[in-house]
């Protein structure tokens, strides 16, 4: 690997790799990325503000979060593309605590309206106060905006110590491809990890340029990279909680356009999910991602398939909504949209259950032939088991259109709308609040800009 984190190679060196600092290069021998991976918790929990809204990352859940850090918004009330915010950060915050099967909260868009090189701090500034779920950190670049968001979680659980209990923070490192560990993700991540703050150890091939073009050999670079990645943090920090993170692109040579939502993209993804799996590792890829410009109908086959498709190969986060056009634009609309889709593929998931209360016999008797099923006793009891959308439109077309002939985009900004005027999570202490200000003020001082 090309390592350009000093500090890593100095870690790697002294563990048994074999490092040229010249070249910036080591190369890791597998008896020592074996031991790193038995150093990996299996079981990863990302606390939340509120415990009962704790996740537990064990191979037997799917879970939900926003997709991260776009750079432009597609304004609510008159369509167009604008500059990203820190009110689009707390509006979107509070959607996200109003779903309940969206788990975390990732910056959905970097706020352009606050000091760049304190961005991260205003994200998590924007997010505590209106959700009480768990909180990804995204495009941490510097060691000094990891202390600083360290210390602002601190504030909340009680302390350093507290933290490396109850981690309410995780943080993405995003490795560089072909085999390459870059510097200052990687010096975030090392300093996140001296409090144990799960890591999002993410690798981004793009099939035919940073990767090769076939699907095995992209997924075996960025397997590398994460094993490296990996390495680097346990033998630093042994124990700290990694997530096996996987966002590929795919080209098409023709025109050089790419899309997170090839096909290839996506069976890159799932063989980095069944490599996790190999390693007994959490996984957090694909879920309801696109290349569209538009909440529109290929955002809808791009997202349905490729999230279905992930969860259905076993991954853990495989629910990723609001952005669009390859993870940098983000629509109201289509977060609630990804999450209709994201709603239907849990219940797919889950399957069927076959037992003696479900087969139903003694009341298909009951009922006998010719008769109906909506007044019996068993109807009732699971009908909330049946689901329930919350845009899709079942009605026939003359109530539709009676009832105004919405789209699902216009139903969708109809719900944002209200979500935003009625949902109101407990909001934070005072003090807390003061202090956390006082935090991002010596933070855009001291965080080198």
């Amino acid at each position: 690997l090309k390592v350009f984190s000093n500090q890593a190679l100095k870690i790697l060196d002294k563990s048994g790799a074999t490092v040229n600092y010249d070249k910036q290069t080591a190369k890791i021998p597998q008896h020592l990325v074996d031991e790193a991976l038995r150093k990996c918790p299996k079981t990863v929990i990302l606390s939340a503000r509120n415990p009962k809204l704790d996740v537990v990352l064990d191979g037997k859940h799917i879970v939900g979060t926003t997709d991260g850090t776009g750079i432009s918004t597609i304004d609510l009330e008159t369509g167009e593309r604008r500059t990203p915010t820190k009110d689009d950060v707390a509006k979107t915050a509070l959607i996200v605590d109003a779903l309940d099967h969206i788990h975390m909260y990732y910056p959905t868009v970097t706020p352009m309206d606050f000091p760049g090189h304190a961005h991260v701090l205003h994200e998590y500034d924007a997010a505590i106060d209106n959700t009480k779920k768990h909180f990804i950190s995204g495009a941490t670049y510097l060691p000094e905006e990891a202390s600083f968001l360290v210390e602002m979680a601190s504030t909340l659980v009680g302390g350093r110590e507290e933290l490396t209990k109850r981690p309410i923070i995780s943080a993405v490192a995003c490795m560089m491809s072909p085999l390459i560990i870059p510097s200052e993700q990687t010096d975030s991540a090392l300093e996140f990890a001296r409090y144990r703050v799960p890591l999002i150890l993410m690798t981004m091939p793009l099939t035919g340029a940073t990767g090769p073009i076939t699907v095995s050999g992209s997924i075996l670079v960025g397997n590398a990279q994460i094993l490296g990645a990996i390495t680097i943090v346990q033998m630093a920090s042994p124990g700290t909680p990694v997530i096996y993170s996987s966002y590929p692109l795919s080209m098409e040579l023709k025109t050089g356009a790419f899309s997170v939502a090839f096909p290839e993209a996506t069976l890159v993804t799932v063989g980095h999910i069944h490599m996790a799996k190999r390693y007994g590792l959490p996984s957090y890829g694909g879920g309801t991602i696109s290349s569209s410009k538009v909440p529109d109908q290929q955002a809808a086959y791009e997202k349905s398939l490729c999230a279905l498709t992930c969860a259905l190969a076993g991954g853990d986060v495989c629910g990723t909504i609001g952005l669009l056009e390859n993870y940098t634009v983000l629509s109201y609309e289509q977060m609630l949209i990804d999450y209709e889709m994201y709603e239907y593929m849990l219940k797919i998931c889950a399957g069927i259950d076959v037992n003696y209360e479900s087969l139903a016999l003694e009341t298909i008797y009951k009922v006998g032939m010719e008769g109906h099923f909506l007044a019996e006793k068993h109807t009732l009891k699971h009908a909330n088991e049946v689901w329930t959308p919350m845009l899709s439109d079942p009605r026939p077309y003359a109530t539709w259109k009676e009832a105004g002939g919405k789209n699902v985009v216009e139903r969708a900004r109809d719900k944002v709308k209200e979500i935003l005027s009625t949902h109101r999570p407990p909001s934070l202490d005072q003090d807390i609040k003061k202090k956390i200000a006082e935090i991002i003020k010596e933070g855009e001082k001291k965080i080198p800009h």
